[in-house]
């Protein structure tokens, strides 16, 4: 692994420029491969120096997810740190199978047209759409083509449903779950998420954040 970068396990409450700032005590120049949601775990990638140029490289990469959602219930965010919309179950339990949800997963796999969420860091007009979100501006994120390469349910404990993604760049693990629960006819929110790789880096051969 280069000196000038790092592969950081990001626990569960930390934002990503949380993180960034422990090296901006002790490097002048520092960026990331990546933002992770303070519910979010996983591996973040620490660019430091020269290496910062380094970033487009890795925006290029797919990045692998595992995660959980609950059926039945939507948020204004798609996770559940947001505000709760609604809480229903029009599907029925014993109706689908591991086959059957995974056959629906399927179907979001290749290249999709996804909204991202309202509360995201996508521009609109030059400002981030959660900033206008939480000034209780109604705004409306355009359709985005994005890749899915695998998208697989690999456990079911009703409500809950585990799963495991591979993405491509830009890819928002919210709108999915979000846009795979509307699929079932349910709903369905994210409630915790892992980021276990990007490109060939694995979370695996990452410092816990004591270990920085």
């Amino acid at each position: 692994m280069s000196a000038g970068i790092r592969l950081i396990d990001k626990p569960v409450g930390f934002t990503s420029f949380q993180i960034v700032n422990i090296f901006k005590r002790h490097y002048r120049k520092v960026g990331h491969a990546g933002t992770l949601d303070p519910f979010a775990s996983g591996l973040l990638i620490v660019l430091i120096g020269s290496a910062t140029k380094d970033f487009l490289s890795y925006q290029k990469c797919n990045k692998e997810y595992i995660g959980e959602m609950v059926l039945g219930m939507v948020t204004d965010s798609y996770d559940i740190a947001g505000q709760i919309l609604k809480e229903r179950w029009n599907g029925n339990r014993e109706g689908y199978t591991l086959d059957d949800l995974n056959q629906i997963a399927s179907s979001f796999v290749g290249e999709i047209e996804q909204v991202p969420p309202i509360f995201s860091a996508i521009k609109q007009d030059g400002v981030k759409l959660y900033e206008l979100s939480r000034q209780g501006i109604v705004v409306q994120p355009k359709k985005r083509k994005v890749m899915i390469v695998s998208f697989t349910i690999t456990a079911v404990e009703y409500p809950i449903l585990h799963f495991h993604a591979l993405v491509g760049t830009g890819v928002y693990v919210r709108s999915l779950v979000f846009e795979y629960g509307n699929r079932l006819g349910c709903g369905a929110t994210l409630i915790s998420l892992r980021r276990t790789k990007i490109g060939d880096d694995s979370v695996r051969t990452a410092q816990k954040i004591g270990e920085i």
